[in-house]
């Protein structure tokens, strides 16, 4: 049985990319994960996948912007598996309309990409906490990105003021949320897990393959790291919700390397503008 065996996951942004790893992985250490998704063939193929595998996963499409729909997926899931233990919220993404200048932001997109990212945690967050404070040991994880620090050059990110503005906000929300929860029995943190290049057919793949070899560089020369892989994401955030992370809350991760496997550590890095930081490596250093 898998570390996580008994306890019972929501993953948003569940049906490719990122959020399909971190749920194989956590349901693959035993845990029961409620997939959700608004992509709905996508997500119900991602849930038959999971099924074929032997592993213990529901899925519900959910519009992350919507509290009626984030209310009805998180009460679903704790009546199909009795009880909710944690929640990641992955959903989000910058858009698909390229704008890079705010004289060009319209409310339209801006309002749209505020919605899926921050909003989206917001609304899952408050639906879930009931939950997670009868866990004994809830876990909120929200998923931010290197772009607080701001976006120079060509990149996959399609409206990069919007975006960064939103997962800067994430920050925030975290913080709070963690103070606000604090000796409840629930943590609350944010994953930063650098520039992760997601299967073919998904977004992030499509926009990056769609940059030029220059400007493929010009982007990794930036960011200062490899692209990692989805499963990397998956190990750590595994780890995260573990046994060995109990009572760590408040703080905001970032991955390094392509984890391969879970023998992993947290290296304190101190503190900046938004928050405790630390790292999340592997436990050899390599």
């Amino acid at each position: 049985m898998g570390e996580l065996a008994g306890r019972v996951a929501i993953v948003t942004g569940a049906a490719q990319g990122i959020g399909r790893a971190i749920a194989s992985r956590l349901a693959a250490e035993g845990a029961s994960v409620f997939l959700a998704d608004v992509q709905d063939d996508k997500l119900a193929a991602t849930a038959a996948a999971f099924k074929a595998q032997g592993l213990s996963v529901r899925s519900q499409t959910v519009d992350v912007s919507s509290s009626a729909s984030v209310d009805a997926m998180v009460e679903s899931a704790a009546s199909c598996f009795g009880r909710l233990d944690m929640l990641v919220n992955v959903a989000g993404g910058s858009g698909r309309v390229p704008v890079n200048t705010i004289e060009d932001m319209s409310d339209a997109v801006w309002d749209g990409v505020i919605a899926a990212n921050l909003r989206g945690s917001f609304l899952c967050c408050r639906a879930a906490v009931p939950h997670l404070r009868r866990s004994g040991d809830g876990r909120i994880l929200n998923l931010s990105s290197g772009a607080v620090k701001g976006i120079r050059g060509k990149s996959t990110v399609s409206a990069p003021l919007a975006y960064a503005a939103a997962k800067a906000g994430i920050h925030g929300l975290t913080n709070q949320l963690a103070a606000d929860l604090d000796g409840t029995g629930v943590a609350v943190n944010v994953l930063q897990p650098g520039f992760v290049l997601t299967e073919p057919g998904a977004r992030v793949r499509e926009l990056f393959d769609g940059l030029t070899e220059a400007e493929r560089a010009e982007m990794l020369a930036m960011l200062k790291v490899p692209p990692r892989l989805p499963d990397a994401v998956g190990w750590g955030v595994c780890y995260l919700m573990g046994p060995r992370t109990r009572g760590i809350t408040g703080t905001a991760l970032r991955l390094t390397g392509n984890i391969t496997n879970g023998d992993l550590r947290i290296v304190s890095e101190g503190t900046s503008a938004l928050g405790a930081f630390a790292r999340v490596e592997p436990a050899d250093g390599a």
